[in-house]
């Protein structure tokens, strides 16, 4: 799928999630190579480094712009993705403060960021790139994080 050069940062962030998110639906299986310890400290680590900069891109940024320009905004995906990021935070929260966590909770995360990114990529993406002119996209650009992995 062809991604307005402007969203790439956001889109290099999703591929860091998606791998993630694998590793973390096949946890306590035998297809995971790292226990549910080893996958937390990663994921606190990715949210510190970059998720939680990156939900803020997103709400802070992108939609925005998206809302200010769309002629009819999708309020429905626009709502399920922000709660989407709040269910996100909640596990994240959860896996970082509990003692008696499990794969369980590993694998719901997991599985939530995996369908979370697919919606972003795959609906709403295509909606923002349609709706908002190339130069506010570019402007909006600007603000977005660097990604820790690819310095991008």
């Amino acid at each position: 799928m062809k991604r307005h050069e402007a969203l790439i940062p956001l889109s290099h962030h999703h591929h860091h999630a998606l791998v993630m998110a694998l590793e973390m639906k096949k946890a306590g299986t035998e297809k995971s190579e790292k226990n549910y310890k080893q996958l937390i400290r990663e994921m606190i680590n990715f949210w510190k480094e970059d998720g939680q900069d990156h939900f803020r891109d997103e709400e802070d940024i992108l939609l925005p712009v998206y809302l200010e320009y769309a002629e009819q905004p999708n309020e429905g995906l626009v709502k399920q993705m922000l709660y989407q990021h709040a269910q996100i935070r909640c596990l994240i929260r959860h896996l970082r403060e509990s003692q008696n966590t499990s794969y369980d909770k590993v694998n719901e995360l997991g599985k939530l960021l995996d369908e979370h990114v697919r919606l972003e990529e795959r609906e709403l993406f295509p909606l923002i790139e349609e709706a908002v002119p190339d130069k506010y996209l570019y402007e909006a650009k600007g603000g977005f994080h660097r990604d820790s992995l690819s310095g991008k």
